[in-house]
């Protein structure tokens, strides 16, 4: 009995002293860490809005995005390629190549740092990002299936030290198993709610 208690005690004095290092480390480097996250983001999303608006030009897709459904459709069906062929040719050549890149970044600050969650980014780093919406979290989003049972594995360790929320572990599990089964979100955070006359997803760690 002793020596379980003894082992235990060493489980949680090492988990403890490994989580303060790492916050250690990662207040240390947040703001380089922060910046490089955020060109990884900002390419990450200019590319794939680049396939939906033809622009690079953020004040267009902002404005676009906050028109009504309806107008938002019309304008993202003129804007279309004349052909399919050529968002492939972006996917191809410029996010899916970049999506691995980044996923190995992520990956690595992760190991070394804990995972940069909004949260824990705002402790130390008191600026205003670049792009308001930024969250390191969507490049794990855009993780290709090679990266899904390392991250698969990792998101679950940093759950178990309190580093990322229940919801958001539910969220990249789904993606990480393919976006095939709506349990991976309804057994981490998630419950589906009627409002207004329809079913809708809602987290509850907000």
């Amino acid at each position: 009995m002793r020596i379980t208690i003894c082992i235990l005690l060493v489980l949680v004095i090492s988990s403890t002293y490994g989580q303060t290092q790492k916050d250690s480390l990662f207040k240390k480097d947040i703001v380089p860490l922060v910046e490089e996250m955020e060109f990884m983001y900002g390419y990450d999303q200019a590319m794939r809005e680049y396939t939906i608006y033809q622009t690079f030009d953020k004040n267009v897709t902002d404005k676009i995005e906050n028109l009504t459904d309806s107008l938002k459709e019309k304008e993202i069906d003129k804007r279309k390629f004349a052909s399919d062929s050529l968002a492939y040719f972006i996917f191809k050549n410029y996010i899916n190549p970049k999506d691995a890149v980044h996923t190995a970044r992520i990956i690595e600050i992760t190991k070394k740092y804990g995972f940069p969650s909004l949260e824990r980014i705002r402790k130390y780093y008191k600026k205003d990002f670049i792009d308001p919406e930024f969250n390191p979290y969507i490049l794990l989003v855009h993780a290709p299936k090679a990266y899904w049972i390392e991250l698969k594995e990792l998101t679950k360790k940093e759950l178990v030290e309190g580093r990322i929320s229940r919801c958001v572990y539910g969220h990249m599990l789904w993606h990480f198993n393919g976006r095939k089964n709506m349990k991976d979100l309804l057994e981490n955070g998630f419950e589906m709610i009627k409002e207004n006359g329809l079913t809708k997803l809602k987290s509850t760690c907000e």
